[in-house]
């Protein structure tokens, strides 16, 4: 959204962007220098993003946090729905995988859901894996938007 706006203000005050004709000059002073959507929410467009985090307790990860901490739209980030479906699949997850007694041969727990956001359905995934027991924990979160193909 920033840099949309410091291009046009770049452009706006380069010497040589004059028009030619006073037409093209009249256009340009009669249009807003500043486009309503510029700082609107819904101009976000980052709707995809995955954050990896490796933990030696895997229960003791704040994973609101690690949302927070994805470069994605503070719509997604902040959706009650997305948030408190986040947090009970995690800790189930993280309940499920710290029920091993080894991980040998590593262990592997995942899971997903869908939800709606402004007619945009978003995936939002996590799994926690551990390759041994002297490794640590890798948790993998991924939001991405989908396309109608996918759906």
């Amino acid at each position: 959204m920033l840099k949309n706006f410091f291009a046009k203000l770049k452009n706006r005050n380069v010497v040589g962007d004059v028009p030619e004709n006073s037409r093209d000059l009249q256009d340009m002073q009669d249009a807003p220098f500043i486009e309503p959507y510029d700082f609107c929410i819904e101009a976000d467009e980052r709707f995809r993003d995955e954050k990896v985090v490796e933990t030696e307790d895997i229960r003791g990860v704040d994973i609101l946090a690690v949302l927070e901490e994805m470069d994605l739209a503070f719509d997604v980030v902040n959706h009650f729905g997305i948030r408190r479906k986040l947090k009970k699949m995690f800790d189930d997850l993280a309940f499920e995988i710290s029920e091993y007694v080894s991980y040998k041969g590593g262990r592997s727990v995942e899971n997903s859901f869908e939800e709606e956001i402004d007619e945009r359905t978003f995936e939002v995934s996590a799994e926690i894996s551990k390759a041994s027991d002297s490794d640590p924990f890798r948790l993998t979160v991924t939001v991405s938007a989908l396309t109608l193909e996918d759906e």
